[in-house]
């Protein structure tokens, strides 16, 4: 994912949430008539609950969907809270609210009090105090946000090119050690993408450690289709840095190529890890 399109998807998730907030006011009889300039009536309220929380519900699938289920359930909920914010001081500027006497003037009146009037300039100064706060929180909250997202794809061990006629490219799911799972078999998840062009003529692609001995050892395929190819593999206790990650790929025209990397330049971390499993068991 590159930054534009990641900056698209926090920008959605903002416009999504603060949609889905503002229909969800509606719904309520103190902000429906402060919106609308009257009382919603019976219809219009449901019609808003259903299409606020069908929005807010899109903003978190789309969250989750693109950044998964960790980040994107934190993020939609930073983005949700700045929505909220937002709505909250937008709500007073609204241009169509009915005319309401103050709830000092009211307070006032029914205890028989004479209101004190509050300073213009006081609230020209919280106003532009509270505007200040809302756009330093979002600008703060953007730029945390846009550094993390920097430092990530910095970090990140992206391969491309081409595999015969086919160009790719290849990620390790994560930068952390590989996973053990039952009889502590270390395990590494690697996403694969193909040029739009290139699927449809692809048939299967496979991918393993160490050269593959022949065609019927290839090692493990990849499922999913176009950008949501991936594979879960299993490290050989004898992996080191120089050892390669092989590609496999078959055309339906029955084609094969293949393209190797070294481990050290597709996954520093898993060498090291089995580096430091050799000292501690000391193992040559």
């Amino acid at each position: 994912m590159n930054h534009v399109f990641l900056s698209a998807v926090h920008l959605g998730m903002l416009v999504v949430s603060g949609l889905g907030l503002a229909g969800l006011a509606l719904a309520t009889d103190r902000h429906g008539a402060h919106l609308l300039g009257h009382q919603p009536t019976p219809g219009q309220r449901r019609c808003a609950q259903v299409v606020g929380w069908l929005l807010l519900a899109t903003a978190l699938a789309w969250s989750v969907a693109t950044l998964g289920a960790g980040i994107g359930v934190t993020l939609w909920l930073g983005w949700l809270g700045l929505a909220a914010w937002c709505l909250i001081f937008a709500l007073p500027q609204w241009p169509w609210q009915p005319v309401e006497p103050q709830r000092t003037a009211r307070r006032a009146a029914e205890k028989n009090i004479p209101a004190a009037p509050v300073p213009l300039r006081d609230t020209r100064v919280r106003r532009w105090c509270a505007g200040f706060a809302l756009c330093a929180t979002l600008v703060a909250f953007t730029a945390l946000l846009w550094q993390e997202q920097i430092h990530a794809q910095s970090q990140r061990r992206v391969l491309q090119g081409k595999v015969g006629p086919w160009s790719f490219t290849l990620e390790e799911a994560d930068q952390k050690p590989p996973e053990l799972v039952a009889m502590d078999i270390p395990m590494k998840t690697f996403h694969l993408r193909f040029c739009e062009a290139c699927d449809p003529e692809i048939r299967q692609v496979t991918l393993k450690v160490n050269r593959p001995r022949n065609t019927g050892s290839t090692g493990m395929a990849f499922m999913g289709q176009r950008w949501e190819r991936k594979v879960e593999i299993p490290l050989p206790d004898t992996l080191r840095e120089e050892s390669e990650l092989w590609l496999t790929v078959v055309g339906k025209d029955a084609s094969v190529y293949q393209s190797a990397w070294r481990m050290d330049h597709v996954s520093p971390a898993t060498v090291q890890w089995f580096e430091q499993q050799r000292k501690s068991h000391a193992i040559p």
